[in-house]
């Protein structure tokens, strides 16, 4: 059946219950981590990473802006950074005029990758624009110079909204509500955020432009929303609503003004997460004995039914599900016994890995899939899954909650 209300349609489908796991539903409608490379690392180690030359940088700000250059690429640990002359992969040549940058990329035969100028207000945002862009050019993968993370913090006294850098630095508060602002999520372009807002005394979701502070609700329809998630694309959220009843997980196009029902639970549901291929969704649903996970698997066309069916990680409470920028592995909060964990678990199958112990909640993904940032005790932390090795970021600014980094 549909529903329409003041402006905002939803489509919403009731799924038959039976044995079987899988259920069907009716398709709808319509966002310096670890240290530095040192002369004491191995062989081995600098031979594994690409070897990049640091050209000397011409213009008045050039030796600044090369130093600044020089380490953001030795603390994103992608590359052994040459200070002698000795054979490398690549050669960073530059310039630098009053904090504005230009870089030009060559390969081991002298071959241009790219040559690029950026003319942002700070030498600093300008080096992190061309740190990322060598990476990206170099891995292919995203760098995390530029990346941003937004976060919950009662440091006003009530819990609000903040963003920061992925070094817990240049924080900024975002949101003011005057009673609460919770579970934010970030655009994949860092442009905009989602929330949850109890400014009306019950949860609402409301986006925000970053930049201009532009701010709006998302639905107009009766009843509670709460815990958005972006798509990857940006274009949609998912979200809890209640305007039907039961909370259920809904997707809203932001474009088209429109809401679809995605599930069919039988407790209170939450925290959706997008698989980066825009088709799947976990989240976490509470049937009073504990919370598990459930996958959702929309369907190729419209009219075809979608798929959902629980997914179990090994424990017998897990929440906050967020997949791999990859789509291989989910990242999870889970609790042994009285004492919250943070753990991963390939998908669709594999043995759920313990990341953290001793109350580490909440965690997210890096952009590059290399890290997770999570919270313990309030401390905003950043996770090296390979070496396991981890710092903190943030501390000793009120108690910090439900990070969520740029995808």
């Amino acid at each position: 059946m549909f529903f329409v209300l003041l402006g905002f349609t939803a489509a919403y489908a009731t799924v038959s219950r039976g044995a079987e796991p899988v259920k069907e539903i009716a398709w709808w409608r319509k966002i310096p981590l670890i240290r530095h490379l040192s002369s004491g690392e191995s062989a081995a180690s600098k031979t594994s990473m690409p070897r990049l030359r640091l050209a000397v940088f011409s213009g008045g700000t050039g030796a600044s802006a090369r130093a600044v250059l020089q380490e953001e690429l030795l603390n994103s640990r992608e590359f052994f950074v040459a200070t002698h002359d000795e054979a490398v992969d690549f050669t960073l040549e530059g310039s630098s005029i009053g904090g504005r940058v230009s870089g030009r990329l060559l390969d081991q035969k002298g071959r241009q990758l790219f040559e690029r100028s950026y003319a942002a207000p700070g030498l600093d945002e300008n080096i992190k624009a061309l740190t990322d862009d060598i990476i990206y050019t170099i891995t292919g993968k995203p760098g995390l110079a530029t990346s941003r993370m937004v976060f919950v913090s009662d440091k006003s006294g009530r819990k609000q909204v903040y963003v920061c850098n992925s070094d817990g630095k240049e924080v900024q508060q975002l949101t003011h509500d005057r009673l609460a602002a919770v579970a934010p999520t970030i655009s994949p372009d860092a442009s905009m955020v989602a929330f949850t807002s109890y400014r009306s005394g019950f949860p609402t979701v409301h986006l925000m432009d970053i930049h201009s502070g532009w701010e709006r609700e998302i639905s107009d329809t009766p009843g509670s929303s709460a815990g958005p998630a972006f798509s990857p694309d940006g274009s949609r959220l998912a979200l809890v609503m209640s305007f039907i009843g039961n909370p259920e997980i809904f997707v809203s196009d932001l474009n088209a003004n429109t809401a679809a029902c995605i599930s069919d639970s039988f407790g209170a549901p939450g925290s959706p997460s997008w698989h980066p291929d825009g088709r799947h969704i976990a989240f976490s649903n509470d049937d009073g004995q504990g919370s598990s996970l459930y996958i959702v698997k929309m369907p190729d066309k419209e009219g075809q039914p979608a798929h959902f069916s629980r997914w179990r990680t090994g424990y017998s409470h897990s929440t906050d599900p967020e997949w791999s920028p990859d789509g291989r592995q989910v990242a999870f909060t889970a609790r042994i016994g009285n004492q919250w964990i943070v753990a991963i678990k390939t998908y669709p199958n594999g043995t759920s890995r313990i990341i953290q112990r001793g109350g580490a909640m909440h965690p997210s993904w890096s952009p590059n899939g290399r890290y997770l940032c999570y919270t313990q005790h309030g401390e905003l932390f950043v996770h090296e899954i390979t070496t396991g090795s981890r710092r903190s970021v943030l501390k000793n600014f009120g108690r910090i909650t439900e990070p969520r980094w740029m995808r």
